[in-house]
């Protein structure tokens, strides 16, 4: 490329990648659906979001020199600014997308800039970019070319037009303060539509077609019959379901997944979530299948991690397009769902699609007050196109507060499974450790579960002091990478194996064990936990022995009343209850549950953080570094967790580093509860260079992260 020519990318000529850009943002914004006026407000955008790389600064960059370049969206914004406003008068929502494009919307966004040094081939630029204007069909804008002349000529600091008081809908607000109050949905659409069509665009060999699914019942059909898979009547029933609402209850491994991808059908984008990150993997790793490699993204804290391992896809455009909700099906955990409707970093695009988007909210149960009135306020305010919600017990109570909507249950013989034989023991777990152990002699597979990471430190422990041999660990304070490996080896369990393990497991491993030993837990999540045992039900009755006796941790975690209620409930059960039992004692639960104080208030509290949250920012990213906004995330305890570092990994991070794999340091890191740092701020400390806390804590492969001494804790405070 010669001097003269204004370049958008080092091989592309500006004016050739605006035109890209603006081709496919035409396409999505008619895909999507935009209103007319919303649309040409996203081709505007589109056509002017990079104008500001025509500065002596960017085009030196461009080029391979020296030096900083000017930031591009801001030295575009009085371009743009200037040719919404005179073209449609209020709501500079194209503006905003624009300067908004490569740093998010905020009160500090571009402070402090002085001006541009424009290049001097602007002018003539300008002129050609109005004459391409002119093809697209953005009559409204061609008056106003002189206007955007008259800027550039005057030479003024775009950064000063933010913080000016202007006269807009009748009022004198600062730029940045009308940015702020635009309305949130319009704005999401218009910077959906600038940022999809800006990486398609740049990726080379993406349209925008493919971020839309085709013909998905006929690859769900397909994957069926090619498992040669006979269809129960729900199933058939889900497929023939055309309505927006689904409410699915079916027993577990009879095919609720199935019946969920035949009822979303020919949908043109699914949004799949859960509520681990383990379920997340296994559940993309089986829609692969179904739909095609290219076609299913992943999007959860660690997706760029297992991208990068398992795909064979750039992981950039990968990550890119599934972080936003933007591949045509896309498996999530609930947090990336709900961390949108917080204003978390690219808000709008997740916003903008999840809207047009057939929505699963699988395991519906598993999730906390809190968590569901986070979630009831987003639905509330931004439903999706469809919603389906699937549970093996989905109470009563979570369908009356999600709304009308047909119940859609498996037919009666399923239900009459009775794949387990209950025994209820009034001593503690660690009681039956001698059982355990001769069970596992017999060759059964033993599962294990502690409602603490301590207790099941400690039982394991005792296991293996007692001569078990196939004694195994898994809990969530394992590094990653540890914890991966885990996984995969118990998933193939020999005889013999005994697992201890946490809650971790009732949504997570894909196992079938022979026996069941528990303690105490509210009844829905013993039926998941005793899903992980004869889980088909193609074996006789398994032993499930349950343990009344709890500790002060699994009283933190659950509560009294509902350990008390649970325990009530299980003496009501015969012995070989059936599925159908389980639900009917969930129900009772749940009323119970729903009918205290605590439970009320906690709902609440999640619709009033997220009304709160939404009412501050606007059309704002969150800035976790604000105290006020960080406090609205942090006054539950245990609701966040926080990923570090243990000392013992700390040199093997330094490899990484070393080596340029800074992306594997993930493997090494040990999620804690995010109050730790403050009750127990001895055992953490900032480690800057990496990005995470380091904690002193001993860790191991065989124990995980360790935690001190009951007679070491705070007074008062304790690690679980």
């Amino acid at each position: 490329m010669d001097e003269f020519t204004l370049l958008g990318k080092p091989d592309v000529p500006l004016l050739v990648h605006l035109r890209e850009v603006t081709e496919q943002g035409r396409i999505l914004a008619q895909r999507l659906g935009l209103t007319p006026e919303l649309k040409k407000r996203a081709v505007l955008a589109c056509a002017f979001h990079d104008l500001g790389k025509a500065t002596h600064s960017f085009q030196a960059h461009v080029r391979g020199r020296r030096g900083k370049a000017y930031p591009h969206a801001l030295a575009s914004l009085p371009f743009v600014l200037v040719a919404e406003l005179r073209a449609f008068k209020m709501q500079p929502l194209a503006a905003a997308a624009v300067v908004s494009h490569h740093s998010p919307l905020g009160p500090e966004v571009y402070k402090g800039y002085c001006g541009p040094d424009y290049h001097g081939e602007l002018s003539a630029f300008l002129e050609s970019l109005w004459e391409y204007l002119r093809e697209v069909g953005l009559e409204e804008v061609l008056p106003f070319l002189e206007e955007c002349l008259l800027f550039y000529h005057r030479g003024e600091s775009p950064a000063a037009l933010l913080d000016a008081s202007l006269p807009l809908e009748s009022t004198r607000k600062s730029l940045r303060g009308v940015f702020k109050e635009l309305p949130p949905k319009d704005f999401a659409d218009v910077k959906a539509v600038l940022h999809l069509a800006d990486w398609l665009a740049s990726s080379k060999e993406q349209q925008a077609a493919a971020l839309f699914l085709q013909q998905g019942k006929e690859a769900v059909s397909a994957f069926i019959r090619g498992k040669a898979i006979s269809l129960r009547t729900f199933q058939q029933k889900a497929g023939e379901d055309q309505g927006t609402r689904l409410l699915l209850r079916a027993p577990t491994g009879t095919g609720k997944t199935e019946a969920l991808l035949l009822w979303a059908g020919d949908t043109e984008r699914l949004l799949y979530l859960l509520p681990t990150q383990a379920t997340a993997n296994a559940m993309w790793r089986r829609l692969r299948k179904i739909y095609g490699e290219e076609k299913v993204g992943l999007a959860h804290g660690k997706a760029g991690y297992i991208l990068r391992k398992e795909s064979e896809e750039n992981p950039l455009d990968l990550r890119l397009f599934a972080s936003v909700f933007a591949k045509p099906v896309v498996v999530g955990t609930l947090d990336q769902y709900l961390l949108a409707h917080l204003h978390g970093r690219h808000w709008e695009e997740r916003r903008a699609l999840a809207r047009r988007a057939t929505v699963v909210l699988d395991e519906i149960h598993s999730y906390d007050p809190y968590t569901l009135g986070l979630l009831l306020e987003a639905l509330a305010k931004e439903p999706p196109a469809r919603l389906a919600l699937a549970s093996a017990t989905l109470p009563q109570i979570l369908m009356e507060l999600f709304g009308s909507g047909p119940l859609l249950e498996a037919e009666g013989p399923l239900w009459e499974r009775r794949r387990h034989r209950l025994h209820l023991r009034s001593e503690a777990l660690d009681d039956a450790l001698e059982e355990i152990l001769s069970s596992a002699g017999q060759g059964k597979t033993v599962l294990v579960i502690a409602n603490t990471v301590r207790r099941a430190q400690e039982i394991y422990q005792a296991l293996r002091e007692r001569g078990g041999k196939r004694v195994h660990l898994l809990h969530s304070r394992f590094a990653f990478r540890d914890r991966q490996k885990k996984e995969e080896q118990l998933e193939q369990a020999e005889p013999g194996t005994i697992l201890v393990a946490t809650q971790i497991v009732e949504v997570s491993l894909d196992i079938s064990y022979d026996s069941l030993f528990t303690e105490v837990a509210p009844v829905d999540a013993l039926v998941q936990r005793m899903g992980r045992v004869n889980r088909r039900g193609t074996n006789s009755a398994a032993p499930v022995f349950v343990f009344q006796q709890w500790d002060e941790g699994s009283e933190k975690i659950y509560g009294k009343e509902i350990l008390t209620w649970s325990w009530d409930l299980l003496n009501e059960l015969p012995a070989l209850p059936s599925d159908r039992d389980w639900v009917a004692v969930t129900n009772r639960l749940y009323e119970e549950l729903a009918s205290t104080r605590s439970y009320r208030q906690d709902m609440e509290e999640g619709r009033k953080t997220l009304r709160e949250v939404q009412e501050i920012l606007g059309c704002y990213t969150i800035d976790l570094s604000d105290e006020e906004m960080r406090a609205k995330f942090t006054t539950r305890r245990g609701q966040l967790s926080l990923e570090v570092l243990p000392g013992d990994l700390k040199d093997e991070a330094f490899e990484f580093m070393e080596r340029n794999e800074r992306w594997r340091i993930v493997e090494l890191l040990v999620p804690v509860p995010i109050y730790w740092l403050a009750a127990f701020s001895e055992w953490f400390s900032p480690l800057p260079d990496l990005g995470c806390f380091l904690t002193e804590l001993p860790y191991s492969k065989e124990i995980g992260l360790a935690p001190p001494g009951k007679e070491e804790a705070p007074s008062g405070m304790e690690m679980w």
